[in-house]
């Protein structure tokens, strides 16, 4: 059994103060933070004086850890890129942290340079910083990553759940902006994340929040099949009357074996009743279906209400096609609804095809393979065979048997190239 990391934004979105408060409140040595602040003290000229403390705090009744970080620093109206990489290198030297780790924390901030540089046209040593160019910014990295490496969580696997952007406006520098914050939109896109809009019309993600997400988690939108040993909760600095302000870090174990075989996907199951539908229209659904995208569909016989017979279509869809095929329902079969389930499927992630030549008839298999490369099946195309029998006038039970002669070959040679 192997760790996993799920991190929680799906609320009240992340920010780098609320994760490193997380990562503390979930076991990790607090002396680390006070590590950081220390070493930034002394080696950046510009900071003054840098204080860090975790005290316990409510919001909205959940009990949470919250950083406060004071900070004394020489301010300046635009700090350069190539200043806020000499910051962090000249900090993450001093600290006794792996080459990963160190490694990894160059990559947060370079996502976080890349996408400012892309918003404003310029490069990552030259962009001009403002809301991020601050000394919280160096420590929460620094911090998250120094904490992770505590955790011993760095080779992880580690996932995000979507992402609560917020809404409405907030005042900038730049002046008046929109949530999420053009940078923090910049980022989340820039590695496929899904995003939730609101749930209140405030800023909930910072653009350090979502350069680490990026960096460090992959996106999903539901907890994967694990086993949960601890959580933790981490705690922002505003306490919102409608939300719990709160980011939640979840540390379990997962079977290695599943994970490292198989590919885990999100999916949706749509379904819905209908009992006034004919056979044929039926057919040309589920024909419409699978050409719009489903990745299956099934239609199973049921009684309605009032006894009488009906059918149950279901669906099974990627996130991409799921309003194209919830509209291809209610517009061909005229239901007045559609329920929808979100999970996850385990699939075999390897699937090829192959060609053989059978007394001069094409047959083609599809051999499917776990994560190791194991044949875990092998299945000859019906369509060739019905028209291979055809052909041959052979009967479909006679030519199968020589078929899985075949099908007994490529097996062999598959665990030859193997091995």
């Amino acid at each position: 059994m192997k760790r996993v990391l799920v991190i929680d934004p799906s609320i009240a979105g992340i920010a780098g103060d609320m994760l490193v408060a997380a990562l503390i409140d979930l076991g990790a040595n607090t002396e680390i933070i006070y590590e950081v602040a220390q070493i930034i003290e002394n080696t950046i000229p510009e900071v003054k004086e840098i204080n860090a403390e975790i005290i316990e705090v409510l919001r909205c009744g959940i009990r949470a850890k919250k950083l406060e970080l004071k900070v004394k620093e020489t301010k300046m109206h635009h700090v350069p890129g190539r200043q806020m990489i000499l910051w962090l290198n000249n900090v993450i030297k001093k600290m006794n942290l792996s080459a990963k780790a160190q490694n990894i924390s160059n990559r947060i901030l370079n996502n976080l340079l890349e996408a400012e540089a892309k918003i404003h046209g310029s490069s990552i040593n030259d962009v001009h910083l403002h809301e991020i160019g601050s000394i919280d910014t160096i420590f929460d990295i620094v911090s998250t990553v120094a904490l992770l490496e505590d955790l011993k969580l760095l080779d992880n696997i580690k996932y995000s759940l979507p992402v609560a952007v917020g809404g409405g406006y907030f005042k900038a520098v730049h002046g008046l902006l929109p949530s999420p914050a053009y940078i923090t939109l910049e980022l989340l896109k820039s590695k496929n994340f899904y995003i939730i809009g609101g749930p209140i019309n405030q800023e909930l993600t910072t653009p350090t929040g979502a350069a680490i997400l990026v960096t460090l988690t992959k996106s999903i939108n539901f907890i994967p099949l694990m086993k949960i040993e601890r959580v933790g909760y981490g705690a922002g600095s505003r306490d919102y009357q409608e939300i719990a302000n709160v980011v939640r870090v979840l540390l379990g174990t997962y079977n290695e074996e599943l994970h490292t075989n198989l590919r885990l996907e999100n999916i949706y199951v749509l379904e819905t009743n209908v009992d006034d539908v004919s056979g044929e229209v039926l057919g040309y659904v589920i024909r419409e279906l699978l050409n719009e995208g489903a990745l299956d569909v099934s239609v199973i016989p049921v009684i309605t209400k009032k006894n009488r017979p009906g059918h149950i279509v279901k669906v099974i869809s990627n996130m991409e096609n799921l309003s194209k095929l919830v509209a291809i329902l209610i517009q061909q079969l005229g239901t007045l609804g559609v329920r929808i389930q979100g999970m996850y499927r385990y699939v075999v992630p390897i699937r090829e095809q192959r060609k053989v030549k059978i007394n001069g008839q094409i047959i083609r298999f599809k051999i499917c393979k776990d994560g190791k490369g194991r044949i875990i099946r092998i299945k000859p195309e019906f369509d060739d065979m019905e028209r291979a029998s055809k052909m041959l006038g052979i009967p479909l039970h006679d030519l199968l048997i020589i078929i899985n002669k075949e099908i007994e070959k490529l097996r062999e040679q598959q665990n030859e190239d193997n091995y």
